[in-house]
């Protein structure tokens, strides 16, 4: 009976560190998601920064979508191997990088996932690139430290006496010196709009030179040319101008000598001047016509060689020409009229009177 009492008490004993073990386990499983069923992408970058580490988390709009699974240096590069949930696989686009970044200044990194359009959905499998790392504490040091080993201390402690030598005693004109400051800043923001403006017309009339220069050196080059060339020809241009100027001095002799003949000689023309220009629109159909006249007459005549033959009659029953009665008479009021010309109609061309032969 004491037996069976000590059996029970140690299979109770042994289910209650069974039952704690598999909880502890369970527990262990949940946290490190090894029932979960997720969707593995890659990210490949430069270095993966500081406190990254399996288990941290993946955002997308900053909502929690997944875990880092793991961290690995592949060629020389970082490789992060992101496990995302399944159920929120489908709302990743497929355009999305991912930003490594930090939660505080010292935090644990994080991947933020980030998307340019939204558009499309990310493929299982798929290689991501990065934006790049949030800049972290150690770089700022190291940076900060290369700066304090290229200083030379003595310097800097001469430079930093000198400065507060300099400053000693003269707060009440750096404060002057500070609103003076302000207030040409305050009276230059107004016209802040108006230098955009001004920046934005050099900048397009810059962009216009950079489009002309190409024509501005080709002329200037011709220009040197041109001047070597007057160079090399001053001598030539020398007696062109002397030349000229003689010309010019006989031109003033000739014309001071006729000026009052030139004078009348102009007045004179103005009224044949004015004729022509009145009837100007009658001469190229006059001269068309009297080309054309030219072609008939040489078919009429036999040709255009040196002989002349023709049929001539002499009537002696036309009037006789007398004058004042048979002088051309000029119509008044009439303007310029080809009359048909250059090419006369059958009904234009006149009919000669005809007689008997003799």
């Amino acid at each position: 009976m004491r037996m069976n009492e000590s059996n029970k008490v140690r299979l109770g004993a042994l289910a209650m560190v069974l039952t704690i073990a598999a909880g502890f386990s369970l527990t262990a499983a949940f946290y490190t998601r090894a029932f979960a069923d997720p969707v593995e992408v890659t990210v490949v970058t430069a270095r993966a920064g500081l406190v990254m580490d399996p288990g941290n988390k993946v955002k997308l709009r900053g909502v929690e979508i997944g875990r880092v699974g793991s961290v690995e240096l592949v060629d020389g590069e970082a490789q992060i191997v992101l496990e995302i949930d399944r159920d929120k696989f489908d709302q990743v686009p497929s355009d999305v990088v991912a930003d490594i970044r930090a939660s505080t200044v010292f935090g644990a990194k994080y991947v933020e996932l980030v998307s340019r359009s939204g558009d499309g959905r990310l493929s299982e499998g798929a290689t991501l690139s990065t934006l790049g790392v949030t800049t972290e504490v150690n770089t700022v040091f190291d940076s900060l430290q290369r700066v304090l080993s290229g200083v030379d201390v003595a310097d800097l402690n001469q430079t930093l006496t000198v400065l507060a030598t300099t400053l000693s005693g003269r707060g009440d004109q750096m404060a002057a010196f500070a609103a003076q400051a302000d207030d040409y800043l305050t009276k230059l923001q107004p016209l802040l709009p108006q230098l955009r403006e001004d920046l934005l017309q050099v900048a397009r009339f810059a962009r216009v030179a950079v489009e002309v220069s190409p024509a501005l050196i080709s002329i200037l080059r011709n220009a040197t040319v041109t001047a070597g060339t007057v160079v090399d020809k001053d001598a030539a241009l020398e007696t062109l101008l002397l030349d000229l100027t003689i010309l010019g001095g006989r031109g003033a002799e000739v014309l001071g000598l006729n000026a009052d003949a030139l004078g009348a000689l102009v007045r004179g023309l103005n009224l044949p001047s004015g004729t022509l220009r009145a009837y100007a629109t009658e001469l190229p159909c006059f001269i068309l016509g009297l080309d054309r006249t030219r072609q008939i007459m040489a078919d009429v005549i036999g040709g255009t060689d040196a002989t002349l033959r023709a049929l001539v009659s002499v009537r002696s029953k036309l009037s006789k020409y007398t004058a004042p009665d048979d002088l051309p008479s000029y119509p008044r009021g009439r303007g310029p009229n080809c009359h048909g010309l250059p090419v006369l109609s059958p009904s234009q061309v006149p009919v000669p009177e005809r007689g008997t032969p003799q």
